[in-house]
Formats: C-alpha cells, sequence, structure tokens
C-alpha cells in the first residue's frame, strides 16, 4: 500500500511540476472523484447491491447519435 500512495502522491507533484497549478487541481480533484466512486462502489457490492456501471467502461457521448444516423445512409443496416 505504501508504495503505491508514494506513487499516487508522485505523480501528482510531477503533474504540478511540469503542467502548472491548474492541471495539478484538476488532477486531484478527479483522483479524489475517482477513489470516491470505488469506496461507492465497494460499499455498494457489500450491501448486496450490484454497481449499476461498469467503472472500466466510459460510454462515448455520440456512439448512439453516431449508430442513428448510420441507419439512415445506404448499407448501414449490416
Amino acid at each position: 500500500m505504501d508504495e503505491l500512495l508514494i506513487r499516487v502522491l508522485t505523480r501528482l507533484l510531477r503533474v504540478h511540476e511540469e503542467l502548472g497549478e491548474h492541471s495539478f487541481e484538476e488532477a486531484a480533484h478527479r483522483a479524489l472523484l475517482a477513489i470516491a466512486l470505488s469506496v461507492r462502489d465497494e460499499a455498494e457490492a457489500r450491501a448486496g447491491e450490484h454497481p449499476k456501471r461498469d467503472a472500466a467502461v466510459v460510454s462515448f457521448p455520440l456512439a448512439k447519435a453516431r449508430s442513428t444516423r448510420s441507419q439512415d445512409l445506404p448499407g448501414g443496416d449490416r
């Protein structure tokens, strides 16, 4: 656990050094959000609930619109 914690902190410090304060804050907030989502998923699993999503898969917002449009094109039903 200690090694992983050090890796996360080191990565955040490198972001700060190389990309600046704004990028660091954005990365840190996203890391905290990822931690909160993981904790929530674990709590739901322990309570017998199944998480409603797979955290490893992020839906691309235009995927549905593109699939609908492709059906309108000739040969789009394939």
